[in-house]
């Protein structure tokens, strides 16, 4: 009877602290800010989503999802977090934490203009420093020391230039990550050092996606698809693939590939406009079947 009483109360113990641990972990969510070292910027903001099964005692998936310019990490999350068309990724990936990095408001005198945007690594041009590569690189720790998370399934994905900071950080930060998904980036300029290679670290899958008629780069690429290419092309250098590839089996077929007997996985998508949200520049925008098949991509892992 003792003994069985001493059972009863360890498992209402157990119990309890799983909910005080579950309670304080809710307060670890939503809009937050942090001290970081200074080299990361000092204080920085960011959004926290957890899945709605989230539990301390089970290690989940990491997803980091870089704004575009000007745009903070909460309304990052309305975008493809929660999907334009009610079906975004974390319905589509609803095992995986969540987090959308703010980027910081900057003057860049190269542009004259103050703009929220991300410093692209030493290469960076106008938008060259350090200090956002060493902000995601402590983002992880603080997120990994504070959430259960499986280190070996860490994802970025982002769009525009928060599609340029995801290259980046696969190149720079390529040990963190099992895989990155770039879309609507720009010529991969961060990634150009004379005729040097440049020395990444890890060797995450990459899936660059690009449109055809992408409005917010009309003038500057010598023809339309040409910057995803590029960076397409950076990838395919970098993990040795061979010009032969397979066609994927995702609508509409045709325009999604993947480079054969490469040392890390390459995908490529150079697609038509397809974006059903409201947008005076659609081409720009990530395809509607971004939202499900990134997820499922990055679920394969």
């Amino acid at each position: 009877m003792n003994y069985r009483i001493s059972l009863l109360a360890s498992l209402f113990l157990l119990s309890y602290l799983e909910l005080v641990g579950q309670l304080a972990f809710s307060n670890l969510k939503g809009q937050l800010t942090v001290q970081f070292s200074a080299k990361a910027g000092n204080k920085r903001s960011f959004f926290v989503s957890l899945p709605p099964t989230y539990s301390r005692t089970k290690k989940h998936k990491l997803v980091v999802v870089f704004p575009g310019t000007d745009t903070r990490g909460k309304a990052m999350k309305a975008f493809v977090g929660d999907g334009w068309n009610d079906d975004g990724l974390e319905a589509n990936m609803s095992n995986a934490i969540f987090v959308y990095p703010d980027p910081k408001w900057r003057y860049f005198a190269d542009w004259k203009s103050t703009n929220g945007g991300w410093l692209l690594g030493p290469h960076g041009g106008a938008a060259a420093g350090m200090e956002d590569i060493h902000f995601v690189g402590e983002l992880l720790d603080w997120m990994i020391k504070k959430y259960a998370i499986d280190t070996a399934r860490i994802f970025a994905t982002g769009h525009s230039w928060g599609g340029d900071m995801t290259a980046v950080v696969g190149c720079f930060l390529g040990n963190r990550f099992r895989a990155i998904a770039p879309v609507a980036a720009n010529r991969p300029y961060w990634f150009e050092s004379g005729n040097k290679p440049l020395n990444c670290s890890g060797a995450p899958a990459v899936w660059t996606f690009f449109s055809t008629q992408d409005e917010h780069f009309e003038g500057q690429e010598p023809k339309s698809g040409d910057f995803g290419k590029a960076q397409n092309a950076f990838w395919r250098s970098k993990y040795a693939c061979r010009s032969t590839f397979t066609i994927l089996d995702i609508e509409p077929y045709g325009e999604s590939v993947e480079y054969v007997n490469c040392t890390s996985t390459v995908r490529f998508t150079l697609y038509s406009p397809d974006f059903s949200g409201e947008s005076d520049m659609p081409g720009h925008q990530p395809p509607d079947f971004y939202l499900r098949e990134v997820p499922r991509w990055f679920n394969s892992f």
